[in-house]
């Protein structure tokens, strides 16, 4: 029996598009990508804050390989099983840099007390 994807719909911070697809945060962008890569959008949970980190939970692990298939080299992404049961799989994908470096999604800028900058325009300074 297919994992019903149905169950993400339930709450009032998730958006509701047609063909079983569910969105937690302003993903239109990844959405946009996985289509014009050739993703069939449908029984999919896109999670994230934004367009440059998240998560895609799909029924399979074969849709899971394809979306992340659609997402390289765009995105450095991570299959593997979602949930405590298993029962889906889950694609965690990060927004990689024109260079094909992965940039942090959240801080840009890290200087340690000692003044030594360790991250600058979202990469790790050596």
């Amino acid at each position: 029996m297919a994992f019903d994807m149905s169950v993400f719909g339930r709450s009032r911070w998730v958006q509701t598009h047609p063909n079983g697809v569910y969105t937690h945060g302003s993903l239109q962008p990844v959405l946009s990508i996985l289509d014009v890569r050739g993703f069939e959008l449908r029984d999919l949970f896109l999670i994230g804050i934004n367009d440059d980190c998240g998560t895609i939970v799909l029924p399979t692990e074969s849709r899971a390989e394809n979306a992340a298939a659609a997402l390289e080299p765009a995105y450095a992404t991570t299959v593997k099983p979602f949930g405590p049961s298993g029962e889906t799989w889950g694609v965690d994908y990060t927004r990689r840099a024109s260079d094909g470096t992965v940039l942090s999604a959240f801080i840009t800028d890290l200087t340690l007390k000692d003044g030594r900058q360790v991250i600058k325009d979202g990469r790790w300074v050596s």
